[in-house]
């Protein structure tokens, strides 16, 4: 009986496979103090020593799907009060969580002493800041220069994909990502890294072991998109016996996609609303029947961000005239259609948050929808209240996106803008001075295009009262603080504009007694501020993201100044800067250029400025940073006005 047993539990080892990982896993049975230098000591608040994550996935013959055990060992060492505040609190997501397997954690302090984790004080909290529910405990015992160990492992519901983010806003000495998957057939990846995944035996199962250190932290810098900067890794384990293609996946978004958003039949509903979209107009061009569907949706349709499943059923949709970001698509699509609008449907991501990849698919990846419309290169951002058909929206641009025909075809394209000048502004100015240099008088005209008028538009419509007070000040002379606002004009404020790129438009008078200042017979006139506040890029730490800017844009000004009758004007020279971006292609892609002339009693000062594209190279971020400055150095230039003698 003894024997049959023992062949019983043999035969059991063999078809349920090896032991999972996480069981043997462990920490140090005693711990002790890593060592960190003295510059991670003075200059980090915290100092990750270790990160690791394993994720594991376990098949049997017996079982449809794989198991998945995902395990997280840090151990944390922090050297103040911002270090501990930031850490002493642990949480550990539960969505998709089958169960909590195990966990513990420890603090050793500076002298040695480890104090236990009192499995007590775990408690559950629900739905944290709309990111699910979370299992919460405290760490106790932690002081300055301790360190802080914890150790989980959960079980979650197998998904076929997954994605790791391996940095962090602090440093980490070692991060390790151990991916385990025996004989189930696999992909891995990892993003902005020069380190390679290794092929390792874990229990005589197959792995891939990735292993990155000296990670700097992840700081937050203007034109920057740190979160999508992150390294990270990405992972695909299929079931026993089955293996996919990168286009075979793509290829079936396509075609869930395709079936859903390109209609055989047209609503009825659908038919009524595009005739009265179209009622009484004639000789329409594919854009303006692309624009009047726009503005009709957004006009006449409610996007309510909940799973209610009614707000993607289109009959639901048409008739109550609310529809979720999804379910809008369906509007759009039965309304083009009937217009006989090609169109393409595109799925991508907020370049701020995700980096789109075509070669890796994860779904993770397919965050945004928009609408392409291939005879004019133009895009619907259907969820974009505020947006209108034009460029892509500015947190897109650059990304790649899946394209989808009506055929269900499917091809990858970088989202570029077509019109290198969409986004601009124009800017004329008339100084002039008030009863021998009392005050500064500037009448200014601006226009507004592209992404500029697309935001001043909708601050104008839909800002609250505090909004339109502050937007008032920046089109006014931002950083001008006792300005006298004697004139306030806007024009083309409406939103819903057919024709293509139409300016926002302002008119202003302001006077200024804090734009002079008395030198005795002679008065020094801060000509710089009346362009308004300005970005700079001053730091002297080392610059760790690649260079993004929200969006390619232009500046144009024209500043006319007059000399009042009996003055002469020194210091002209501090108007005249020039600072250029030279591409690796030779191309010149950025540049502030300011300069002057003098006719009769005026000077004429003109300001160029531009960005022809988002993104420039890390490594010229000194040519960058130069033509950035440039516009706060003419920020803070001034010129002085001196009697004749």
């Amino acid at each position: 009986m003894i024997k049959n047993i023992a062949f019983i539990a043999l035969l059991l080892t063999t078809t349920t496979g090896f032991a999972q990982h996480y069981k043997t896993y462990d920490w140090k049975k005693k711990p002790k103090l890593h060592k960190i230098t003295e510059e991670e000591k003075k200059q980090e608040s915290s100092v990750a020593i270790l990160e690791k994550i394993i994720v594991e996935f376990d098949a049997d013959e017996s079982s449809q799907e794989p198991r998945l055990y995902e395990t997280k060992h840090t151990i944390i060492r922090v050297n103040d009060d911002q270090g501990i505040a930031q850490h002493n609190t642990v949480y550990i997501p539960m969505y998709d969580v089958k169960q909590l397997v195990n966990v513990k954690a420890r603090t050793i302090s500076s002298s040695g002493k480890v104090v236990l984790l009192n499995q007590d004080n775990i408690k559950d909290i629900s739905n944290v800041e709309e990111y699910g529910d979370f299992k919460i405990f405290a760490i106790e015992g932690v002081e300055m220069n301790s360190e802080i160990e914890v150790l989980y492992t959960v079980e979650k519901a197998y998904d076929m994909y997954g994605s790791e983010t391996i940095q962090s806003n602090y440093k980490i000495k070692e991060a390790q990502f151990l991916f385990i998957t025996g004989k189930l057939e696999s992909n891995v990846k990892a993003y902005r890294t020069d380190e390679t995944f290794k092929a390792v035996k874990i229990d005589d199962k197959k792995g891939q072991l990735l292993t990155i250190k000296d990670i700097p932290a992840m700081v937050e810098e203007e034109y920057a998109t740190p979160k999508a900067n992150n390294i990270s890794v990405v992972y695909q384990c299929f079931p026993i016996g089955q293996h996919m293609t990168q286009n075979m996946f793509w290829t079936n978004v396509s075609n869930n996609v395709g079936r859903q958003f390109f209609p055989q039949t047209i609503a009825s509903q659908a038919k009524e609303d595009v005739n009265t979209i179209v009622k009484g107009k004639t000789d329409l061009t594919p854009y303006k029947k692309a624009a009047l569907v726009d503005i009709f949706i957004k006009t006449n349709y409610t996007i309510v961000k909940n799973n209610n499943q009614e707000l993607s059923d289109l009959n639901y949709i048409l008739t109550n005239r609310s529809a979720s970001d999804y379910g809008i698509l369906k509007v759009y699509a039965q309304y083009l259609t009937a217009l006989d609008i090609e169109f393409e449907i595109v799925i991508t991501a907020n370049r701020f948050l995700t980096k789109f990849d075509p070669e890796f698919f994860v779904p993770g990846m397919l965050r945004d929808f928009l609408i392409y419309i291939p005879s004019e290169r133009k895009y619907i951002a259907p969820d974009r209240f505020e947006a209108r058909i034009g460029e892509a929206p500015f947190n897109i641009l650059g990304n790649y996106g899946l394209f989808i025909a009506s055929n269900f075809d499917h091809y990858f394209s970088k989202i570029i803008q077509e019109d290198p000048e969409y986004s601009r502004i124009r800017r004329d100015m008339n100084i002039s001075f008030k009863n021998d240099f009392e005050s500064v008088t500037i009448n200014q005209e601006q226009e507004y295009y592209g992404h500029w008028a697309e935001t001043s538009r909708a601050v104008v419509n839909l800002s609250t009262e505090q909004g339109l007070i502050d937007y008032k000040d920046y089109l006014t002379g931002s950083g001008i603080e006792d300005k006298e606002i004697l004139n306030y004009e806007t024009f083309n404020n409406d939103m819903n504009q057919l024709e293509y790129n139409i300016p926002f438009e302002v008119k202003t008078t302001i006077s200024s007694e804090m734009l002079l200042e008395d030198a005795g017979d002679s008065y020094i006139f801060q000509i710089g501020l009346v362009i308004g506040t300005q970005s700079e890029l001053y730091q002297e730490t080392e610059r760790i993201n690649p260079i993004e800017m929200i969006y390619p844009n232009r500046y144009n000004y024209e500043i006319i100044v007059n000399i009042p009758e009996g003055y002469t004007v020194e210091g002209l020279e501090s108007l005249i800067i020039d600072k250029r971006y030279i591409a690796s292609n030779g191309k010149e892609t950025a540049k502030f250029e300011s300069n002057y002339k003098l006719e009769g009693n005026k000077i004429i000062i003109t300001i160029e400025e531009f960005y022809k594209t988002h993104e420039f190279d890390l490594h010229k971020y000194e040519e960058f940073r130069n033509v950035i400055n440039a516009a706060s150095d003419f920020n803070k230039a001034a010129i002085l006005f001196k009697a004749a003698e």
